[in-house]
């Protein structure tokens, strides 16, 4: 009997081809079958896709409703100013949303004024919005999607400051310079100064607040014209918060007045109207993470000298918000508001004057605030509400989104 070699038996290919015809077989039909599973399945998940990005769309439908009601609290349909919403913006009525004469959807919304557990904490000047959208019903049993929006919108806060210079720090007023409040008392009858330390005067400098007298007998530097050594808690209602200091910074980049650091303006750099923002050179808050945690390097520093408004009437409208220190000297114009976070320095010429209001925070005591260090100078500031409310009729008046706080939270 012949026996083969273990080695040709091994080696020996023949019948090979059936099995690997099995394994082929049995390949594809387990991939057939996935491909006829996934194909059953895809045309669900199309389906669920579309209803979600149908219910996202709907629900910021809700939220555009809720800013424009408070916008317009005039209409009809509008939220009127402190008061609290009834429906649709309570939440309590489903709203029909219709695309070519068919629903494709409704959404609820609330705003809210006070905190709730949706927000917490809301400022006076804050409103939550809680948006929620439903695709293509929010009742029945069939297949649906619901997706919820949350922000919160704010408006810019006139801040009503006490006098047309406040600040939390000391005061010189020297040279020729003018302080005078007694021309409008729309916002209430204003102190010409309001200091935290004290106000000095020298020269021929003149303070005058709203003490009632006809403006024939106003007398300058009267005690009543300033207010000192106010305890630095009565400067809170007068200072941004962080959040709306970050929602000025958004206006500014969006009007294109955002800077960062070291600025001059003048002849050579004109400003243009709006909202200016010149922030610290990184960026971020002064002292956000605690008191005296900003190094002075970081702070912002500002010069501004005469012909210096972009503007052809050679007036800037707006508010100029400096995160450090800012200097203006020569014949500069201004209808608006000033908020500095540290010292301020005012040395005018001219016909130079800034109508609206100045607040200087001060936020690092290492100099005197000036009004007019120079005695040949006229520096001037004159309170005028309605320029100082809305920046020179450049501040919006309207609710935003406050920045960071737009959250998608799925259903």
């Amino acid at each position: 009997m012949r026996t083969r070699p273990l080695s040709r038996i091994l080696k020996d290919q023949r019948g090979i081809a059936l099995p690997m015809a099995l394994m082929i077989v049995l390949i594809l039909s387990a991939m057939m079958a996935a491909f006829l599973v996934l194909g059953a399945s895809e045309p669900t998940l199309a389906a669920n896709q579309q209803r979600v990005a149908q219910a996202r769309a709907i629900a910021e439908s809700g939220l555009e409703r809720a800013i424009w009601a408070l916008n317009n609290p005039g209409d009809a349909s509008g939220i009127p100013p402190l008061v609290t919403p009834a429906a649709p913006y309570d939440g309590s009525a489903a709203v029909p949303v219709m695309l070519n004469g068919a629903q494709v959807g409704v959404f609820t919304v609330s705003v809210t004024k006070d905190p709730t557990p949706d927000c917490p904490v809301i400022a006076a000047n804050e409103r939550c919005i809680v948006a929620t959208g439903w695709s293509p019903t929010n009742t029945g049993t069939g297949p649906k999607a619901k997706q919820k929006i949350k922000v919160i919108v704010l408006q810019p806060r006139f801040l009503n400051p006490p006098a047309p210079l406040t600040v939390r720090g000391e005061i010189s007023a020297s040279g020729h310079s003018l302080i005078d409040a007694h021309a409008d008392t729309t916002c209430g009858a204003k102190v010409g100064t309001y200091s935290k330390d004290v106000t000095t005067v020298g020269g021929s400098a003149e303070i005058y607040g709203a003490d009632g007298n006809p403006v024939d007998h106003q007398v300058a530097n009267e005690a009543g014209d300033m207010t000192q050594n106010v305890p630095d808690a009565s400067f809170n209602p007068f200072t941004y918060s962080n959040d709306e200091l970050n929602a000025f910074k958004t206006l500014a980049k969006a009007n294109g007045t955002y800077y960062q650091g070291t600025v001059s303006f003048g002849s050579s750099n004109k400003i243009p109207n709006g909202i200016i923002y010149v922030d610290t050179v990184s960026g971020q808050n002064i002292d956000e993470n605690g008191a005296n945690t900003t190094p002075t390097s970081d702070f912002a520093s500002v010069d501004i000298h005469g012909n210096a408004p972009l503007d052809a009437t050679g007036i800037l409208s707006g508010m100029l918000i400096v995160a450090g220190a800012l200097s203006i000297s020569g014949n500069f114009q201004m209808h608006g508001m000033v908020y500095v976070l540290n010292d301020f320095t005012y040395l005018g010429t001219g016909a130079g004057q800034i109508v609206g209001g100045v607040v200087s925070q001060n936020v690092r005591d290492v100099s005197v605030t000036s009004i007019d260090t120079d005695t040949g100078g006229n520096s001037t500031i004159i309170w005028d509400c309605s320029y100082a409310r809305t920046g020179g009729g450049q501040l919006p008046q309207a609710f935003t989104i406050e920045a960071g706080t737009y959250k998608e939270i799925s259903g």
